[in-house]
């Protein structure tokens, strides 16, 4: 985030601990479960590489959240401090944990969200819906949402780079299933 838009710690905090986490059957429960022990030690792991490599924890960190002692459940994390060579920069967490790297330019913003292997999805928020646009298209990821987080199923979902191959949903979707064929009937 540039400087001039930088969020307080107390600010970040905030908006975390609206995050709540617990049973995905519950209608107020916004962050479920890790999918197995496996996901969960990979996510746990991403937490201690962050801390190991220098970020800062603004919020979460190690662990289950409090009153969660059982299960695959992990603190929404928040890393501060980061440089987009951290691990936690650069792989895909699957996770609860958010990374803020500042910069300084919208040039600088968009070299840095586009200096990773992966590229499943990328967020723009704006005021101004022509910048944010223009954003989006520079961006190289799969999928870009403006301003939230909407989805449509009957659009194409996939990645650049090594965050997946082909599409799936729309006409890019089926086509990947398909094998064109042409047949030529001359009379004889």
């Amino acid at each position: 985030m540039s400087s001039s838009t930088s969020l307080t710690e107390a600010q970040v905090k905030a908006i975390v601990e609206q995050l709540r986490v617990g049973d995905p059957a519950d209608p107020a429960t916004v962050i479920g479960p890790m999918a197995n022990r496996a996901h969960f030690d990979r996510v746990q792991g991403y937490i201690s590489r962050g801390i190991e490599e220098g970020a800062t924890v603004v919020v979460g960190g190690p662990g289950r959240p409090d009153g969660l002692e059982q299960g695959f459940f992990v603190r929404p994390t928040v890393f501060a401090g980061v440089s987009n060579s951290m691990t936690i920069a650069q792989e895909e967490i699957f996770g609860p944990v958010l990374s803020i790297i500042g910069y300084e330019s919208e040039d600088e913003a968009i070299a840095i969200a586009n200096d990773s292997v992966c590229g499943l999805h990328a967020y723009v928020f704006s005021s101004n819906s022509a910048r944010a646009q223009a954003v989006a298209r520079r961006l190289q990821a799969g999928r870009v949402a403006i301003n939230g987080m909407q989805h449509d199923p009957l659009a194409p979902f996939g990645g650049y780079k090594q965050s997946g191959t082909g599409r799936e949903f729309g006409l890019l979707g089926l086509e990947s299933f398909l094998e064109a064929k042409a047949i030529m009937n001359l009379k004889v």
